[in-house]
């Protein structure tokens, strides 16, 4: 930027403010002024490009790890193309191609599935033997190679000259970039961000986002917005010259965790070690800028060595650069996008993990059009900067987990994979129960929770594959138990909010699509819809009395589903998260009345205890909430029980069911067991770009009872009649692959959408998933005439399509 632009007093007042002059915020700024928004102030501390931008590898692939992430790398290389001729600046954005190479039988398998997924995006990819990969790649030790995955439309860019691009961009549509302006704290008045405070003075703005990279968890912390987020030192080379490197490839070695570029006739090797260095704040000094740290030899060694195992020509060359530069990452390696809860008219756009370039360009669209149209042009579900549970986002949390999580990055990423550092922060009251009965704990949102159980003396720890794993058989026993006679499974995690008052009712039928005024004892299950009708929330309300109601959720949109909630209350209503104060247990199957007669007074009976619908009742000699549901299609119920008598009530449970071999069951049996049934999760097979007459949930909506929100969206959707995207219900005639998630589902051939869920139905005999079919007239007449099949690591395989659950589909057996 010119003296003359930083030198220009600050506008007082601005339509829209980005703070952080990086990829994302100069994307945004660009982005911004194309949909006709040229009231816009970028203001970077010092330069463009000077946090982490500057010194990124500038690697820009057509496919990520998941959808949201393969949709904005694939619109980036679609904006990059482009900029050069637009702005008049260039980009040195060129398609070269990648390569990724697997040492090991399981290595190729995930590569496989993912050469799978990128067929539902169009991304052209091929499998080769090291005959085609030595062609393409001189001077490759080919040694131990089993399989590559070739993107021959991959590409990268220089980060500095992409962003200067974009900044141009942003010029020319009216933006106001300002170098050398430092914000010192955000302005908040009556909940809401209208402006910031800099070093040159205050500036209104409409809106605030945030793109500060690794000081956004800083500047956000002082308007009570906690982003986890926390960085870690990023290492690479750069050899000199070297003659034998001409225009190639990125070749990224997975097994070995580091990765090649082709940078102007030198090698720059980087890598993602799986002891990677946190970087505390408080070694980034005040003027910060293109700075870099030292290289810790004993620290990267073995990467270099494992570089030139690779790539022997890399071990004659000199190395001209060393470079150790600060990046920031999440604990789960995906982005943190959108509104803050915490703070009205702030957004924030950070947490990159190493792939701000490849994914800045969809993603700054993707955020003026959430600015613009209050809403995202795309799904981003999985980053969502609301998806963390509160102790996600402690400084102790993000410093321990945050490494690991960077280290995971080229790691295989197996299905079920669990995360060894912050652990043990959230337990079930009753953590010890469970654990003692040969529990194998898994954590979600911070909470370990049981996720199938060790017997006959075998360890409590996960083997992973992506065939079947160790604990395979035990959760096969636990889902047929609970099929065949009875089982228990521990959701105290759910969270649990109490909303009282005069209006706790309005508060809930303004929100739930369903009718929530009910007699009390009655439970609902319902979903939260956004104005365009598309699902916010899928939950479950207990009304408990005249003016006392219960909301329970999953973990993993506790946080979301809070905020939501708070922000919508109305008039003399009150909330409270009593999630701590109750464990839950819930016991399902055809004996489960059985079981539970035997240690409780209150009439059980199907006329006396009807479904859906609860009561208090004494348990054991504890005053417990009582409500007959299921979430795996069974006659079953849930137990509210105070956290002080959880351990109590959980013995006389299972003294009751020894008769019946009551067996415990963990969360992995859970997610079968309710993949039979087709019943939905949140998150993974209904999200808010989904909406309820698409995922088979029109049954849900009462719109004679409320004016909802979204209920004009869904009256619309459901008079338009059948729609052109459906959620299907899909077994394997096959019964030997695994379904996990994002497989390709193909209709006579042609690929129609992908599953968002998987598991294996051990009561159907073959692997279920369910996914959206995207095609007209899709009616079960139709599925029954098609060929479908789901494509599991690039093999076809035939498979049964179904709108209703596979198993009990009418539901007969949860009512008994």
């Amino acid at each position: 930027m010119t003296e003359e632009t930083t030198q220009t007093p600050l506008p007082a007042k601005a339509e829209v403010v980005i703070i952080g002059g990086g990829i994302v915020g100069t994307s945004i700024a660009y982005h911004l002024t194309k949909r006709g928004v040229n009231d816009v102030v970028l203001l970077e501390r010092q330069q463009l490009t000077c946090g982490t931008t500057w010194h990124a590898a500038g690697l820009v692939s057509m496919l990520w790890p998941t959808p949201t992430l393969t949709n904005l790398a694939k619109y980036s290389h679609e904006l990059y193309a482009s900029l050069e001729e637009e702005t008049g600046q260039a980009t040195g954005y060129a398609r070269i191609g990648s390569l990724s190479i697997a040492r090991s039988e399981e290595r190729l398998e995930e590569l496989k599935r993912t050469a799978s997924m990128a067929k539902v995006f169009g991304v052209d990819s091929e499998m080769i033997d090291n005959e085609r990969l030595a062609e393409l790649y001189p001077g490759i030790n080919t040694d131990g190679v089993v399989g590559t995955l070739y993107i021959e439309k991959d590409g990268q860019t220089n980060p500095i000259d992409t962003t200067m691009a974009l900044a141009k961009g942003a010029k020319m549509g009216g933006a106001n970039i300002r170098e050398k302006t430092k914000v010192t704290d955000i302005i908040v008045e009556d909940g809401k961000a209208v402006g910031v405070k800099t070093d040159a003075g205050e500036i209104r703005a409409d809106q605030v986002i945030l793109c500060g990279g690794m000081w956004s968890r800083d500047i956000a912390a002082k308007i009570g917005v906690d982003l986890p987020l926390y960085a870690c030192e990023h290492y690479y080379v750069v050899t000199d010259e070297m003659e034998s490197m001409s225009k190639r490839p990125v070749l990224r070695d997975f097994d070995k965790g580091v990765y090649f570029k082709e940078d102007a006739g030198k090698l720059l090797v980087g890598w993602f070690e799986h002891n990677a260095k946190g970087l505390p704040m408080s070694r980034i000094q005040e003027d910060f800028c293109f700075d870099q740290f030292p290289c810790e030899m004993d620290h990267i060694e073995e990467y270099l060595m494992r570089g030139m195992e690779t790539m022997p020509d890399f071990g004659e060359a000199g190395i001209r650069t060393w470079f150790n530069g600060p990046e920031s990452f999440t604990s789960d390696n995906l982005h943190l996008l959108g509104p803050t809860p915490e703070v009205d008219n702030f957004f924030v756009a950070c947490g990159l993990n190493s792939k701000g370039i490849g994914a800045g360009g969809g993603l700054g669209k993707l955020m003026a059009d959430w600015i613009i149209d209050g809403y995202p042009s795309g799904d981003i579900t999985e980053c969502d900067v609301r998806r963390h549970h509160p102790v996600q986002r402690t400084q102790s949390y993000v410093e321990q987990r945050i490494p690991e999580a960077l280290g995971h990055t080229y790691a295989m990423h197996w299905p079920f994979y669990q995360y060894h550092t912050a652990r043990d922060i959230q337990h079930s009251p009753l953590h010890h129960e469970l654990a003692e009965a040969g529990a194998c704990f898994g954590e979600v949102g911070g909470y370990e929770r049981a996720n199938w159980f060790a017997r006959n003396g075998a360890k409590a720890e996960y083997e992973y594959s992506y065939k079947r794993q160790n604990w395979f058989d035990f959760y096969r026993d636990e889902h047929l138990a609970t099929r065949e006679s009875v089982g228990m499974y521990d959701i105290s995690s759910f969270g649990k909010f109490e909303v009282v008052g005069k209006d706790a009712m309005a508060t809930l039928q303004r929100l739930s699509c369903a009718d929530i005024d009910v007699p009390e004892g009655k439970l609902v299950y319902t979903q939260w819809l956004n104005e365009r009708g598309g699902i916010e929330a899928d939950l479950t309300i207990a009304r408990m009395g005249a003016e006392r109601f219960w909301v329970t959720t999953g973990i993993g949109s506790f946080n979301r589903d809070w905020w939501h909630l708070k922000r919508n209350l109305l008039g003399e209503s009150q909330l409270t998260d009593v999630s701590q104060q109750f464990a839950c247990l819930s016991v399902q199957g055809p004996n489960a009345r059985k079981v539970l007669e035997k240690i409780t007074e209150t009439d059980l009976s199907a006329d006396g205890f009807i479904f859906s619908t609860g009561r208090y009742a004494q348990m054991a000699g504890a005053e417990v909430w009582l409500q007959r549901i299921s979430y795996v299609g069974e006659l079953g119920w849930e137990i509210m029980v105070p956290a002080a008598d959880a351990a109590k009530v959980y013995h006389a449970i299972h003294q009751a069911g020894a008769e019946y071999e009551l067996c415990n069951v963990g969360l992995h049996a859970l997610n079968s067991l309710r993949l039979e049934k087709g019943f939905r999760h949140w998150g993974h097979d209904i999200a808010s770009e989904d909406n309820l007459i698409q995922a088979g949930l029109g049954f849900t909506a009462k719109p004679d009872a409320s004016d909802f929100i979204g209920r004009e969206a869904f009256m619309a959707q459901k008079a338009a009649g059948l729609p052109d995207r459906r959620l299907v219900q899909f077994k394997l005639n096959d019964p030997e692959p695994l379904l996990y998630h994002n497989e390709p589902i193909l209709m006579d051939g042609n690929v129609v959408g992908y599953l968002t869920s998987g598991m294996y139905g051990h009561s159907v005999g073959g692997a279920i998933g369910m996914g959206y079919v995207n095609a007209p007239n899709l009616t079960a007449d139709a599925l029954a005439a098609a060929k479908f099949e789901i494509e599991v690591a690039l093999e076809p395989v035939s498979a049964t399509a179904s709108l209703r659950g596979l198993y009990d589909p009418k539901g007969e057996r949860m009512k008994m």
